[in-house]
């Protein structure tokens, strides 16, 4: 193998851990482990932090499987199975549509608006950790920072880079 190669590894190597997935992977792990465990405290023995990325899409007066899915930017099978979950653990129910009998409307239970509200103190308390490692001024900006990338990746209509932009962006590919 090339000195090249192996000097180009290593330096990629020794920067690992400034690696933007692996620093946000392992920010999404600790807060979903604090959340979790603000939850347990809550008697939410049930509901899992995944849970919420379909709570926090039904709209007061209830939201299609379709559209939770497309606002969870997840499949409907796989949004079916959430609400399944949901429902088996009496947050939300489903009725059919009042204008299509080929769908269903989802809709929050008194617990569902429980759990929502408990998740709302729930971003409170994990604001507060990472305050007292960041700062509230650095929080912001992360938050900030993240949101600017997020909109900017959501407004993409095609968010896979072609052939084209790739070799631009990796001249070694």
């Amino acid at each position: 193998m090339e000195s090249n190669k192996i000097e180009e590894i290593k330096a990629f190597k020794e920067g690992k851990n400034r690696l933007l997935g692996r620093l946000l992977n392992k920010s999404y792990r600790f807060m979903s482990e604090v959340a979790s465990e603000f939850l347990r405290g809550k008697e939410y023995t049930d509901f899992r932090v995944g849970h919420i990325m379909a709570l926090v899409h039904i709209d007061l007066e209830g939201t299609t499987v379709n559209t939770l899915a497309l606002r969870a930017g997840i499949t409907k099978q796989g949004m079916s199975k959430v609400v399944k979950e949901l429902a088996d653990g009496g947050y939300v129910f489903v009725e059919k549509h009042p204008c299509d009998a080929r769908s269903v409307m989802v809709k929050l239970t008194e617990r569902g608006y429980d759990a929502l509200l408990e998740w709302k103190r729930c971003t409170e308390y994990i604001d507060k950790k990472f305050t007292k490692v960041l700062g509230l001024e650095r929080l912001e900006q992360l938050k900030d920072i993240l949101a600017v990338l997020v909109n900017d990746y959501e407004n993409n209509s095609n968010p896979k880079y072609d052939t084209l932009e790739l070799n631009t962006l990796l001249p070694h590919a």
